[in-house]
């Protein structure tokens, strides 16, 4: 048994000597580099590129098997220029060989440094590398799957040190082109079941847009193997760009977040998710599912309430112009994420601007987009661009301050013609243009440059409203067509609110269908067809008295001075009816019929919008001449219909009373009343004689029976 010990004893010492001999004598005798050619030739054959290895391979036995590699470049694909598709400046790994023999992995810091990596994309959709990923794929069919064996029983990392790293990307067919400079990722010892450190920095640059960012992120990432999925805790993220977007030229951004992804790269998990920027705080879940085919999202946002002005003035955003600037200082919101493919949905959307709750849902597919919002109340009026006065062009600014002519274009074309949208709007309350309305509901539809907006206003000046827009750009010339209907409008307070005038007053129904084309307001004005009509009751036609205007008309005719009157200047009517048809921006309205206690106005004429003047002839007839707005001092033109002329500027038209028609009809008037009382009196006289005959005749008779 001694004997077989010894014999034992000396062929380990055999093994023993041997291999200490391997690991002196291996690293003399083998040179790595004898094996550049043939790689080199390996790498041309299996992808067509040439690879250059310009430093030394270097090779260590014990106790770490590995090998250090010096310069390396992979050169581009056919097509896309010089420029290598991939550079190395040096790498290193290594194994431990003892732990080899018990199933045991432990690798040192796997280091990479330099590394530089051009991706493209050319004008034709193909990619720098679609030629490696095809030929990987042919490669992979061509070998036979390797039969399963033993694994390994443990592994250990030291780390991955990649430092140096440049990554760029060239889009040639949308001309973006981005930058990843001074990549590094570092990380801590890697082993099975325990928790690794990881930091991973970045600098983007891109041209269009013109932004620099400088990134860092950091967490702990542990391998949940029950789950099969990776966990990154206490992920965090900071971002500091800048770029001209930017109005002081920096935004800053932090994101924290715990994210799970399982090992197949299927399904991801946002949990805790926060991004603040300053004074903005977004809070939320998420959860990505089949990531590698069709990508779907589900989750919840919450958008802390925020003074939105101040934190746009604070990143260097441009803040909106708005009439009222305490507007934009109370914004939150709050929704449900769900998206799939190319449709994202957003539910129980809850959405606080200052004042004013919107709650509802809305979707995006592709481009479409749908909504259905409800608004409590919203004074739309605080969030428009204040009105500015144009200063008056003199000299030095006639160019900046020339008036506008009307043939400026009106219609932003090329932004309604992309437009696709679907969706309702309710609105408890709004007020728009100093208008209120109630009980709003809004239909829009948008689609292939046609646009459709229909309209109805529940409560509107104690009557409601309804009303359809129909807009087609998608020709050269846009076309238009509107239909609005008013029931029971109180007009004195709409106008009031509209003009800040008190012009009219009375409560009237007005319905309109008109169509016109063009994209200038004069355009417009000279392409406008269709007709309206309107009635109104128990109102008022404020600033000029129609009777008071007859009046002083037939005062300075006779060189008479009529005395100061004290009645409004406004003429009231129990009823105004017309109707009116529209040819070419021509208004023409032969049927105007007022009707007061005192008055009968009727009016026939025309109205041109684009040259902006009328020429109208209004006919009154004094039909009382009690106390009142047809009153005294008139006596003489009762029932004596009185022409009254408006023409020039419908802004401010001049007026002229036909005396002389008016003197006509008086004198027929006149003629007519003695021919009245001339037949009266006849007729009298007739009735008188007949009486005295029938008492004659009577009393013959009388006698000639007694």
């Amino acid at each position: 048994m001694g004997k077989l010990f010894k014999i034992l004893g000396s062929l380990l010492a055999v093994v023993v000597v041997l291999v200490v001999a391997a690991i002196i004598i291996l690293p003399m005798v083998i040179d790595p580099n004898d094996y550049k050619g043939e790689i080199i030739s390996q790498v041309k054959e299996q992808t067509g590129r040439d690879l250059t290895i310009d430093g030394d391979l270097k090779l260590s036995v014990f106790p770490w098997l590995g090998v250090d590699i010096g310069g390396l470049s992979l050169s581009n694909a056919k097509g896309f220029g010089d420029k290598p598709f991939a550079v190395v400046n040096s790498a290193a790994v290594r194994v431990k060989l003892m732990p080899l023999l018990s199933k045991q992995l432990e690798v040192d810091t796997i280091g990479l440094d330099g590394l530089v990596l051009n991706l493209a994309k050319a004008k034709n959709g193909t990619t720098n590398w679609d030629d490696l990923a095809n030929g990987g794929e042919k490669a992979a069919e061509g070998e036979s799957k390797p039969k399963g064996g033993p694994g390994l029983e443990g592994f250990v990392i030291g780390g991955v040190d990649i430092n140096n790293a440049n990554i760029s990307w060239d889009d040639a067919s949308t001309g973006q082109s981005y930058s990843i400079d001074q990549f590094f990722l570092k990380t801590g010892a890697i082993s099975q079941g325990s928790p690794v450190s990881l930091e991973l920095g970045a600098q983007l640059q891109s041209k269009e847009p013109e932004l620099k960012a400088k990134m860092k992120l950091d967490g702990t990432v542990s391998l949940e193997e029950a789950a099969k999925r990776i966990l990154i805790k206490g992920l965090n993220l900071q971002v500091d760009a800048t770029s001209p977007l930017f109005k002081q030229g920096a935004m800053s951004l932090n994101l924290a977040a715990d994210v799970g992804l399982t090992m197949d790269g299927q399904s991801l998990t946002v949990d805790g998710l926060t991004v603040t920027s300053d004074a903005l705080k977004l809070t939320g879940n998420l959860k990505g599912s089949n990531l590698a085919e069709k990508p779907a999202f589900s989750g919840s946002l919450n958008l802390a309430e925020l003074n939105l002005r101040e934190w746009l003035a604070s990143q260097g955003l441009a803040v909106p112009e708005t009439a009222d600037p305490e507007v934009l200082t109370r914004v939150g919101a709050s929704l449900e994420l769900a998206t799939k493919g190319d449709v994202t949905q957003l539910n129980k959307l809850v959405i606080g601007l200052d004042d004013t709750k919107i709650n509802g849902s809305a979707s995006l597919k592709g481009a479409a987009i749908g909504f259905a919002l409800d608004v409590d109340t919203i004074n739309l009026d605080r969030y428009l661009p204040p009105v500015k006065e144009t200063p008056k062009a003199t000299g030095e600014t006639a160019g900046a301050g020339r008036k506008a002519t009307g043939d400026e274009p009106l219609l932003p074309i090329e932004m309604l013609r992309s437009l696709n949208l679907n969706g309702t709007l309710k609105i408890g309350q709004m007020i728009i243009n100093k208008l209120t309305a109630k009980q709003v509901e809004v239909t829009l539809k948008a689609s292939k440059g046609k646009i459709n907006l229909d309209q109805k206003i529940g409560a509107f000046y104690q009557g409601s409203f309804s009303g359809r827009v129909d807009l087609d750009v998608a020709g050269k010339t846009p076309l238009m067509r509107v239909e609005n209907q008013a029931k029971d409008i109180q007009a004195g307070p709409l106008l009031k609110d509209l003009i800040a005038k008190d012009k009219f007053d009375g409560k009237g129904n007005f319905q309109a269908k008109l169509q016109t084309n063009g994209n200038s307001v004069n355009a417009i004005k000279r392409g406008l067809n269709g007709d309206l009509s309107f009635r109104f009751e128990d109102g008022s036609v404020k600033g000029f008295n129609l009777a008071q205007m007859i009046r002083e008309g037939k005062a300075k005719l006779k060189g008479e001075k009529l005395p100061a009157s004290d009645t409004p200047a406004q003429t009231d009517f129990s009823e105004m009816s017309g109707s009116a048809v529209i040819k070419q921006g021509i208004v023409n309205n032969q049927d105007l019929l007022a009707k007061s206690p005192y008055l009968r106005v009727t009016g026939a004429g025309q109205v041109n919008l684009v040259a902006e003047t009328l020429d109208y002839i209004v006919k009154t007839v004094i039909v009382s001449t009690a106390a009142g707005q047809g009153g005294e001092g008139l006596e003489e033109l009762q029932g004596v219909p009185i022409p009254v002329k408006l023409t020039g500027p419908y802004a401010a038209p001049k007026y002229s009373i036909d005396w002389a028609q008016v003197a006509t009809g008086s004198q027929k008037a006149k003629l007519e009343e003695k021919k009245a009382e001339v037949k009266q009196q006849l007729d009298e006289k007739k009735e008188e004689t007949k009486k005295k005959l029938e008492d004659k005749l009577k009393s013959k008779l009388k006698g000639l029976f007694n």
